[in-house]
């Protein structure tokens, strides 16, 4: 029976595409670039190639944050030694809280069935501050991001710490996420039920989730 409720944050509480574009922007303004939209388009190649790497385990958040400030120093010719372009876009993202089409209405209707926990890759004071900045965090019990547990989806320890520090079995938990990857794979793992929040309608071969949504409104028919 399920108790409570696991959530990704970015791409499935935060449209992280906007996010990061309005963080892009304010970055070029402080570097006086002018913004082109393929300069956006690299900097989301760059982004994909290294998050996917990352959730296959293959390097850490912080190699990501390294490595993408290396490539972007590089393409727009600005000092790579300082971590400038990545602090300054991490440093505008923290304030970033463009929200899903949906979620504030699915977790004010689960906020009354369950007990809603976050389960996020991420920094925990980046993630923290933009739920607190909309308003979303009152429907949350507790907040929990892989820098602050000490593991990243999809590695088992990370749910596994999460149920040892809430107390619920796998059996009482549910995973809603976008990312096969880290989300619904990770819960997999761990014999935990998902729901794969799959906005784009990607074919996916291998089910390895439990429930898919294409709009996060459908939840509220599987909780």
């Amino acid at each position: 029976m399920i108790k409570a409720v696991l959530i990704d944050i970015d791409d499935t509480i935060f449209d992280f595409e906007k996010c990061s574009k309005n963080s892009f922007l304010k970055t070029l303004e402080k570097f006086n670039i002018k913004f082109k939209e393929e300069d956006f388009s690299y900097f989301n190649r760059v982004n994909d190639i290294l998050w996917t790497k990352q959730k296959l385990g293959e390097i850490n958040i912080k190699e990501v944050f390294i490595k993408r400030d290396y490539l972007m120093g590089k393409y727009f010719n600005i000092d790579i030694e300082k971590g400038l372009f990545n602090d300054l876009f991490v440093k505008f993202l923290y304030d970033e809280i463009e929200m899903v089409d949906g979620i504030e209405d699915l977790l004010l209707y689960l906020s009354d069935k369950y007990k809603i926990f976050t389960a996020s890759n991420g920094i925990f004071k980046m993630q923290e501050n933009r739920l607190k900045k909309s308003n979303l965090d009152k429907y949350f019990d507790k907040i929990f991001v892989s820098d602050k547990i000490g593991y990243e989806k999809p590695d088992k320890k990370f749910f596994q710490k999460i149920m040892d520090l809430t107390k619920f079995s796998n059996d009482d938990l549910i995973m809603i996420g976008d990312s096969i990857k880290s989300d619904i794979i990770g819960a997999k793992n761990s014999k935990i039920k998902s729901i794969y929040f799959n906005k784009e309608n990607k074919k996916i071969s291998d089910k390895n989730f439990t429930y898919q949504v294409k709009n996060l409104s459908e939840i509220k028919k599987i909780l």
